[in-house]
């Protein structure tokens, strides 16, 4: 007796329920294909069980995007609106992001440098148009290409930045608080241009504690120069000599880095000015002496 319906069921009471149900299906199929694309799949179910309890599309699609998941995902449309900036469309949301990320990708930019909801969201919340965009990345592309050549060895070198390939450099110069701050990075970039220097000037860059060091001292690539020019030579071993001193030794001794530097150098020109002097005396005294003869 249990099994039977209660008589104010009928037949097509039932056949009605199962086309809703049915219905209801079809409608959440539409949505979550269109959740799909957001990235806000796990809306799915809070919808179908919408649809079922007899609410409309619209009424479901309005009720999702008050949701705090749908917010998150698209902050930069509220930071549009208390910008006073024109809404756009979920749609136009996911265009610019998809063209952001593609400027990027073009310029060899690595993933995970402004590729991420938030990174983007900052973007269309500033009304930051596709072709801005491409002019940021054109521009710091450019900048790459046009820096001295020894200061971007210097950078892969020193920081194993742009080791790779240039996209990473040019994900440096497009914002250099991102990985680094902006101290840290106009550290680097001094650091950097001070080893350039050196390679420049004695054929070899700077360790980047050496490096670095001098930066923060507020040495100029000029001093580099002007200082080290003309000393290439000791950093060069010699015949005999168990080694010679290295370029950041030699600019630790030069700018009072570091006191065992100053002495090793001092040490280093000492032994070699006492084998120059013997070379001058065994000339002097030796096949010299008698080559220069008696005035006869």
């Amino acid at each position: 007796m249990s099994d039977i319906p209660p008589m104010d069921v009928t037949e097509d009471d039932i056949a009605i329920s199962a086309q809703e149900e049915q219905d209801a299906r079809d409608a959440v199929e539409i949505i979550r294909d269109t959740l799909r694309q957001y990235g806000l799949e796990d809306l799915t179910g809070e919808a179908y069980n919408m649809l079922i309890e007899g609410s409309s599309t619209e009424a479901v699609v309005l009720r999702l995007r008050q949701s705090e998941s749908f917010q998150e995902r698209f902050k930069g449309m509220q930071m549009r609106i208390d910008a006073g900036l024109p809404a756009i469309s979920p749609a136009e949301y996911i265009s610019l992001e998809r063209s952001y990320r593609q400027t990027m990708a073009a310029a060899g930019i690595p993933e995970g440098f402004y590729d991420s909801p938030d990174d983007l969201a900052a973007f269309i919340g500033n009304d930051i148009s596709q072709a801005e965009m491409t002019q940021r990345v054109s521009m710091a592309a450019a900048a790459v290409q046009s820096i001295d050549p020894n200061l971007k060895t210097q950078l892969q070198d020193l920081y194993g930045i742009g080791v790779d390939n240039d996209g990473e450099l040019t994900a440096y110069f497009l914002d250099p608080e991102r990985g680094v701050n902006v101290i840290e990075q106009r550290l680097q970039l001094e650091a950097a241009g001070l080893s350039s220097a050196a390679m420049g000037t004695l054929g070899g860059g700077f360790e980047r504690q050496t490096a670095e060091r001098l930066a923060d001292l507020g040495v100029q690539r000029r001093e580099i120069t002007e200082r080290l020019q003309g000393q290439a030579a000791i950093t060069q071993q010699l015949l005999g000599e168990e080694e010679a001193v290295t370029t950041s030794e030699l600019a630790a001794a030069e700018f009072g880095l570091d006191s065992e530097a100053t002495a090793e150098v001092a040490r280093l020109r000492a032994q070699r000015q006492q084998r120059g002097r013997r070379q001058m005396g065994s000339l002097v005294t030796g096949a010299g002496a008698s080559g220069l003869g008696r005035a006869t």
